[in-house]
């Protein structure tokens, strides 16, 4: 199965650079412009996908659209809550520098925040059950910036964490899935906005 991960694009939240997990903020306009931009490239790349995949949350949900709207596509986008951003808990809506250092700590565990372990649990377990359905498809998941990441720490946890590298709004990460593991296709930034 190959998947399009596409992180969703800019909102209020993340121009002021504050943790945003499961509070639900849509796009604003430079948000909406990067993933009309995206849902260009993906058309000028002619990169072949069968079906759109969503998190639950509007901003994630509201780039699915977009995507989907500049390469005719008909279907409906299936929403799968296993896709939904990292649980921050206390930590949402703190400063992304400051709050950081502390959540991002091997180990980091407390109450209302969703931890590692977990978070890589349910990843797995997501992009496990999109695999029985549709293991001979290519999907585009519209998705969030930890889920992301924790495709990146399942394929090689020793070059990847959560912190040590840029994902940018409405950036494309390419990967094949063979029911067990992970292997990075490319990746395509979209910084234009």
């Amino acid at each position: 199965m190959r998947i399009y991960l596409v992180r969703h694009g800019q909102t209020n939240y993340n121009l002021k650079r504050l943790v945003q997990g499961r509070i639900d903020e849509p796009l604003n306009k430079t948000g909406i412009k990067q993933a009309k931009q995206t849902g260009q490239l993906i058309k000028q790349l002619n990169f072949k996908f069968d079906k759109i995949v969503s998190s639950p949350l509007s901003r994630a949900f509201e780039t699915a659209y977009l995507i989907a709207k500049k390469n005719n596509y008909k279907d409906n986008i299936i929403l799968d809550n296993l896709l939904v951003e990292r649980d921050f808990g206390q930590y949402e809506l703190t400063e992304i520098k400051e709050s950081f250092p502390i959540v991002m700590q091997d180990g980091f565990n407390e109450n209302g925040f969703e931890d590692t372990e977990t978070l890589k649990k349910r990843i797995k377990s997501a992009i496990s059950n999109l695999y029985l359905n549709h293991s001979d498809q290519t999907l585009i998941l519209t998705v969030h910036a930890h889920v992301i990441r924790t495709i990146y720490v399942l394929m090689d946890e020793n070059k990847y964490n959560y912190t040590n590298f840029y994902l940018g709004n409405c950036s494309i990460h390419v990967f094949d899935f063979d029911g067990s593991n992970f292997n990075l296709i490319e990746t395509h930034n979209n910084d234009e906005a």
